[in-house]
C-alpha cells in the first residue's frame, strides 16, 4: 500500500514539533545546572604553577561537581555526589540531603556562574586548593510549592584531590560574607 505524499512529510514535521515542545517543557534546573559564566585564576597558585592541562581537567571536574550538587539537592538522591565528591564534602552535602529528605523538603539552585582562583597547588599535585565565589538563586521548596528564594553571591573554600581520572572536591564550605 501506498503511502500519499503529504503524510510522507507530515509525520517527520509532527515528530519534530513533539520533541520541540518536550525540550520546552524540561524543568529549568536541566538548563540552568551548567553555569553560564566560569572564570579560573591559577595566577596565585604556590608553590607551584597549574599547568594548562591541570587548569582544564579543574574546569571541567568542578563544573560536573555543582552540576551533581545541584541534581542530588533537588532530587534528594545523596548517590549523585559520589562521584564528584569524597571526603568531607561528600558527608556534609550528604547529611544536607538527608535533612531535606527528613523535612520533606528540596532546594532547586540555578548556577549562574563561578569565579575560582586557585591559591595553593602542592608540589606532588596531589592537592589543590581555591576559592569560589559563586552566583546563585536558591528556591527552597515543599515538594513543587516554592517555600522561600534568594539570589545569593556565596564564597566557598575548597579543596580538590586528583582521583582515578579526575579532581574531586574533598572540602566545599562556604565562608561568612566579609
Amino acid at each position: 500500500m501506498r503511502t500519499p505524499t503529504g503524510l510522507r512529510f507530515a509525520a517527520p514535521t509532527v515528530l519534530a514539533l513533539c520533541l520541540m515542545f518536550l525540550l520546552a517543557s524540561l524543568p529549568d534546573t536541566i538548563h540552568a545546572a551548567s553555569p553560564k559564566s566560569r572564570s579560573l585564576d591559577t595566577s596565585a597558585a604556590a608553590p607551584r604553577p597549574v599547568e594548562e592541562t591541570t587548569a582544564a581537567s579543574i574546569e571541567r571536574d568542578y563544573d560536573h561537581a555543582w552540576k551533581s550538587l545541584v541534581s542530588a539537592l533537588e532530587s534528594n538522591q545523596p548517590e549523585l555526589l559520589d562521584e564528584n565528591f569524597t571526603g568531607t564534602a561528600r558527608q556534609h552535602w550528604q547529611r544536607a540531603i538527608e535533612l531535606q529528605k527528613q523535612n520533606g523538603l528540596n532546594r532547586r539552585i540555578v548556577d549562574h556562574g563561578h569565579s575560582l582562583r586557585v591559591n595553593f597547588y602542592s608540589l606532588d599535585g596531589s592537592a589543590l586548593q581555591a576559592e569560589d565565589i559563586a552566583d546563585l538563586e536558591i528556591e527552597y521548596r515543599d515538594g513543587s510549592r516554592v517555600l522561600s528564594s534568594e539570589h545569593i553571591r556565596a564564597h566557598y573554600l575548597l579543596l580538590l584531590t586528583p582521583a582515578e581520572n579526575s579532581w574531586k572536591v574533598r572540602v566545599l564550605e562556604e565562608l561568612p560574607p566579609s
